[in-house]
């Protein structure tokens, strides 16, 4: 996804293989913006039912259109 396009509330999915061991998982933007040690300028707080949100990349993750 283009970052312009990642809003809070969106659900999503984050790419398959992801580095950081959440590939295909599904979850909502909690938050869009800069985040403190994170390498890239942009990106989205996602939440996936764990005990911590995740920080992605927007090229990382696509809108998650499946039946809830």
């Amino acid at each position: 996804m283009k970052w312009n396009e990642l809003r809070p509330g969106l659900s999503v999915r984050i790419a398959d293989g992801h580095e950081n061991g959440y590939g295909g998982r599904c979850g909502k933007v909690v938050a869009v913006g800069t985040f403190e040690g994170f390498s890239k300028r942009i990106a989205a707080l996602v939440d996936i039912g764990e005990e911590l949100p995740v920080v992605i990349d927007p090229e990382e993750i696509e809108e998650d259109d499946s039946p809830a």
